[in-house]
């Protein structure tokens, strides 16, 4: 095999342990969001910025364009899209390198042009 035979083999293993370590982030991150979510929320509702005329200026801020809630469902959601995207990575990388050594080794395109 010449060097550029390798180069498939070469890059499959960074990739491979780039992909492992996002999916050991991605599993870590969504174990831990529901506990931090939770401590927000907490922290929120012991109301420490208190019901006198600075706490309501307060309020009225920090509640506006949906408050917390809506930084919480937004995260919770990114979440999601951070959790499911090593998998489509994966399929993303491995696609790219059959079809690269598909044209590598001159293989035909299945499609034909109309």
């Amino acid at each position: 095999m010449s060097a550029d035979e390798y180069a498939d083999v070469r890059i499959r293993e960074p990739i491979n342990l780039s992909l492992n370590q996002w999916d050991a982030m991605a599993n870590d991150l969504s174990a831990a969001w529901p506990a931090i979510a939770a401590r927000i929320r907490a922290l929120n509702a012991a109301n420490p910025q208190g019901d006198g005329p600075d706490g309501r200026s307060f309020d009225t801020r920090y509640m506006a364009a949906g408050g917390p809630e809506r930084f919480l469902r937004d995260t919770e959601e990114l979440i999601k899209e951070i959790s499911g995207s090593g998998p489509l990575l994966r399929a993303t990388v491995s696609n790219t390198l059959t079809t690269e050594q598909a044209i590598e080794l001159g293989l035909q395109s299945a499609y034909r042009r109309a």
